[in-house]
């Protein structure tokens, strides 16, 4: 008997076989492409771009490929700094989103999630406290 779910079965599966087809024929443009492009260095005398090479030993189209975020090394630093800065400075306990907000001005990066932040902030530095829910203190040591 023949029915939809059967019905629906037998769309998936030619659904998948087209999906292979498609991916087979977009690698075997892509090897056609870079193969191209090593012939084309090698007559100009240049190497083959890291990009290259990457793609080359990807399986995937670069359609389904996530875009990699770029960190800056440098951001956390600098906003553990300005954290530094507010709770030295301050010398009675200090909000979290006042922490948040100094940061975001001192630095242009916002913290994604405050109560996080700070618990690296008081790994890195012991006299760090939380008094209470959201109130933060630096207790330097007498």
């Amino acid at each position: 008997m023949f029915d939809e779910r059967t019905a629906l079965k037998i769309r998936l599966e030619q659904m998948v076989d087209s999906e292979e087809r498609i991916l087979n024929e977009f690698r075997k443009e892509r090897e056609a492409i870079l193969t191209r492009l090593r012939e084309l260095d090698k007559e100009e005398g240049l190497a083959v771009s890291s990009q290259m090479a990457t793609e080359e030993n990807n399986p995937l189209p670069a359609a389904t490929e996530k875009p990699r975020k770029v960190k800056d090394i440098g951001k956390s630093k600098r906003m553990h700094e300005a954290a530094f800065t507010i709770l030295k400075s301050t010398l009675e306990p200090i909000k979290g989103t006042d922490i948040q907000d100094f940061i975001e001005k001192e630095t242009g990066y916002k913290v994604a999630n405050i109560t996080t932040f700070m618990k690296t902030i008081q790994k890195k530095d012991s006299n760090v406290r939380k008094l209470d829910r959201g109130l933060y203190i630096y207790e330097s040591q007498k």
